[in-house]
């Protein structure tokens, strides 16, 4: 058969799905993955199909704003309460860029007719089209389950009905859940609307053939090493790596930083001996040699952290990154700093913790060992198959 697996345009929400991908790969399925045109090279260096549909990251974050001032609000998602965030993004940035998905993808989805759509549950195009052509569609989770789901989703629903699309809404949450995760990263009340959950276990990433450690990592002066990273999406944000940078310098520490696209390494000036900068690592690579994590708190970094029993110090910047760090901190697993918070002396106090306090370690470790008995892609995939062909 044939499954499509349809991701918003961000690293964060389509290497989750690389996993279950793989494994219906391995089972002998034609998988083909469906993002915007700056994802397609991603997934075709993985060794995918690629098949390109709706606006970039880029132009949905130009055409939310262009939109939000039309209507009187900001022209930006940052500095907002998250919950007045995440209404504007539902019909702004997800929903509209999910209209444009829609469309894009019905004239193919029509000619090859997929057997089975498997999305990321912000990517609501591509379940809206399956509806259309009544092909059954699974929702793949990226992280926790935010707060506030339902009444998000129901903004989504109604932006595609605004545009004469199906409305996918009820359909998606009587199916199918793939949560990638742990329970104890779970927000607290929070629950899942979707009728079945099926849990997958997170993987930290991929490592891919020729994949390596950047020149002077085996020549880094300490026995303990930090990486820092604000993703791929928040990372236009050079005083918040000066500041860790500054705070980690209080310690005897090593410091292996990704930029992310569009960040020039010039903009942090002279590192020391014990700093390594790179624009993009395979975090999987870089993880395994690590002793904390330090981070926008993004799902895939905060799940790829704990797959290594890391304890993390949080510096959510937006989105769903705040209710990630509220659940890194319940768990026990981390610390989090907010934005106003983040200057050298609260790193180097919140840093020293990490280091010291084994409890933090401890939590860490007990996730980790939580990760380790989720079921693996391959036995979810027959799982998942079985249920909605039998």
């Amino acid at each position: 058969m044939t499954i499509l697996f349809s991701s918003w345009p961000a690293y964060g929400h389509l290497l989750p799905m690389l996993p279950l991908a793989r494994a219906a790969a391995r089972a002998g399925e034609e998988v083909l993955i469906s993002s915007g045109a700056d994802l397609t090279g991603l997934i075709k260096s993985r060794g995918f199909a690629a098949h390109k549909a709706g606006p970039t990251l880029e132009q949905s974050y130009a055409a939310a704003a262009t939109s939000m001032a039309e209507h009187g609000g900001p022209t930006q998602f940052g500095d907002l309460a998250p919950e007045q965030e995440m209404a504007l993004a539902a019909e702004y940035f997800f929903g509209a860029a999910a209209v444009a998905r829609a469309r894009e993808l019905l004239p193919m989805m029509a000619d090859r007719r997929p057997d089975l759509v498997i999305h990321d549950n912000m990517e609501l195009g591509a379940p809206a089209a399956a509806e259309i052509l009544r092909i059954p569609h699974i929702t793949h989770s990226y992280g926790p389950i935010v707060p506030g789901t339902e009444e998000f989703s129901d903004v989504l629903g109604r932006t595609l009905s605004a545009a004469d699309l199906p409305d996918p809404i009820h359909s998606i949450f009587r199916g199918s859940y793939v949560d990638i995760c742990p329970p104890s990263l779970q927000p607290t009340g929070s629950s899942a609307p979707w009728t079945r959950q099926v849990a997958l276990r997170p993987a930290p990433g991929e490592i891919q053939p020729g994949d390596e450690l950047p020149t002077g990592f085996a020549d880094l002066p300490h026995p303990q090493t930090i990486y820092l990273t604000l993703g791929t999406v928040v990372n236009q944000r050079p005083e918040v790596f000066r500041a860790v940078l500054a705070g980690c310098a209080e310690h005897p520490v090593n410091v292996v930083t990704t930029l992310g696209p569009g960040v020039d390494p010039a903009v942090l000036g002279p590192q020391p001996a014990s700093v390594l900068v790179a624009s993009y690592l395979p975090q999987a690579l870089v993880l395994a040699h690590c002793t904390a994590v330090v981070s926008h708190v993004g799902a895939g970094t905060m799940l790829g952290a704990l797959c290594f029993g890391l304890p993390q110090l949080a510096l959510p910047q937006g989105t769903d990154q705040p209710f990630n760090a509220a659940a890194l901190v319940a768990s026990g697993a981390g610390i989090a700093l907010a934005p106003g918070e983040i200057t050298p002396d609260a790193i180097a106090v919140s840093l020293g913790r990490l280091l010291t306090e084994s409890g933090i370690r401890a939590q860490a470790e007990a996730v980790r060992a939580e990760i380790a008995g989720m079921p693996a892609a391959d036995a979810v995939l027959h799982e998942l198959l079985a249920n909605v062909f039998r």
